[in-house]
């Protein structure tokens, strides 16, 4: 809006002197809009309502008067999370859900006021601004600080969304009056009420569908970890944890990372059947082959000498592997690996004249003879596998090394990238974007580097493409939004 002779400013509103006092002001991103200033559309022609909440959604959340009055007024501050529509819609129903419970369960101390927010609005505009109750000012400023208390209880819906649907991040939710005594009285009045209406309510927000989850895994690339421990945690018998398992990997379609989810499948499942993380490490290896770059994780020693009793299985897993490199036959590769640990046996041919001889030199040893083969299995014995011993050599996996038809750098040139740089971005792709920073510490120091030069030599080449900071810290993780990494790859 311009500042004309026809407005008033102060620190956090606009106010109309005009003498129209019939313009109704609505708090929007920090700013007053009139009804009479509609939004331009990027054609240039304009509508009023396209922006209000209310308007949208009032068929689809069936929605009363009260409540379209009350979205037409806010603002959604949009971002990944929330401009999923599913998961707006979550949101939306959560916080009319909140607002309801404050209307009926939280009663104003002053018997004057409708609803605790009516009233903490009052306490605000006069500790804040000061302005008397019959003054245009109050007015306006009523109107707009109730519609902030609005925006922030649907922050604190929105972050409750996204608690139950394994998101870590949340938004920020600090609230705009941060004087002592107006948070106090939020705090009491709002905050600690909703805090525990939101946990005891949860059960009513929606699972997330199929199509929301594909977009939120592809987002946040190790949101299926949670659901991983879940499915460990019911672990009843093989073929149930491998169904499991296989509807995490389809609603991970769209993640980089969802090769891990197999590699992780298999060393879980070495404990507990040996020939069900045969089959999951070749799966994981088909997702890695079929990935950008080709890691070629191993199971650690230890998950190998539990699954592999022999060097001859270990030959044979081995052989397994490397045939289907060669041939992608993912269909062979595991019918193989099922037959694994099946005795092998061995067929002996007996020469009927030899039987004559021994039979002539001693009836005894025919006797003998006779009995072997009149047995069920006359043609047949099992070869005895020999235990590696101790002393031995340990078992590892080798596969033989794919090699790549194009040896061009995976990132953009322009980003002059040296080679430690691109392989700690590299670890950042294998570890689903997150890592530890005592991991990232360990891993910089085998390369004697310090962890935040090598940090800020990466933002520092990414800058000038993504207009932004790359890597960034989020508790005890280093993380990378996938979004700005998909951006530093080369495409051609």
């Amino acid at each position: 809006m311009q500042n004309d002779n026809h407005s008033l400013h102060t620190d956090d509103f606009i106010i109309d002197v005009s003498g129209n006092t019939d313009i109704p002001i609505h708090f929007r991103n920090d700013i007053y809009l009139s009804e009479s200033e509609p939004i331009p559309h990027q054609n240039g022609s304009y509508n009023t309502d396209s922006w209000k909440i209310g308007k949208k959604y009032s068929r689809k959340l069936n929605l009363t008067e009260d409540q379209i009055k009350i979205l037409d007024k806010m603002s959604f501050s949009g971002n990944v999370f929330n401009e999923i529509e599913y998961c707006k819609i979550q949101i939306l129903k959560q916080f009319l859900r909140a607002v309801d419970y404050l209307y009926q369960h939280c009663i104003p101390v002053n018997k004057s006021y409708l609803t605790v927010i009516d009233e903490l609005s009052e306490i605000i505009v006069c500790l804040r601004y000061n302005y008397r109750k019959e003054s245009l000012n109050y007015s306006y400023t009523y109107d707009s600080v109730q519609t902030e208390i609005f925006n922030h209880i649907l922050k604190l819906c929105e972050n409750n969304v996204r608690e139950i649907y394994g998101i870590k991040r949340k938004i920020n939710t600090d609230f705009n009056y941060n004087e002592p005594d107006i948070l106090h009285q939020y705090n009491k009045k709002i905050v600690s009420k909703l805090e525990i209406f939101l946990k005891e309510n949860q059960h009513q927000i929606l699972d997330a569908d199929y199509k929301t989850n594909i977009i939120l895994n592809e987002n946040n690339t190790s949101r299926w970890k949670t659901k991983f421990d879940l499915i460990k945690e019911d672990y009843s018998n093989p073929l149930a944890f491998e169904r499991e398992i296989f509807r995490l990997v389809e609603v991970n379609v769209k993640n980089p990372s969802a090769d891990a989810i197999f590699f992780e499948a298999s060393k879980f499942a070495a404990d507990y059947d040996r020939t069900c993380a045969l089959r999951l490490y070749i799966h994981y290896l088909e997702k890695d082959l079929n990935s950008s770059r080709f890691d070629q994780r191993p199971l650690n020693k230890t998950i190998q000498k539990s699954l592999f009793s022999t060097r001859e299985q270990l030959a044979d897993f081995e052989k397994i592997l490397n045939d289907f490199i060669a041939d992608r036959n993912l269909e062979k590769a595991i019918e193989s690996a099922n037959l694994l640990y099946q005795p092998k046996r061995k067929k002996i041919t007996i020469d009927p004249e030899a039987i004559k001889d021994i039979q002539a030199q001693d009836s005894e040893t025919a006797d003998i003879l006779g009995q072997i083969l009149n047995t069920e299995d006359e043609d047949e014995t099992f070869i005895e596998t020999v235990q590696i011993t101790k002393e031995e050599e340990e078992l590892t996996i080798t596969i033989s090394p794919q090699v790549s038809e194009n040896q061009t750098s995976k990132y953009l040139d322009s980003l002059n990238l040296s080679d430690i740089q691109k392989e700690i971005l590299d670890l950042f792709e294998k570890n689903s974007f997150n890592i530890l920073q005592c991991d990232f510490g360990d891993f910089i120091k085998t390369k004697g580097l310090f962890m935040g030069s090598a940090i800020d030599s990466i933002n520092e080449c990414c800058f000038e493409t993504l207009d932004d900071v790359l890597i960034e810290e989020e508790d005890e993780y280093f993380i990378i939004s996938t979004n700005y990494y998909q951006k530093l790859l080369n495409n051609d």
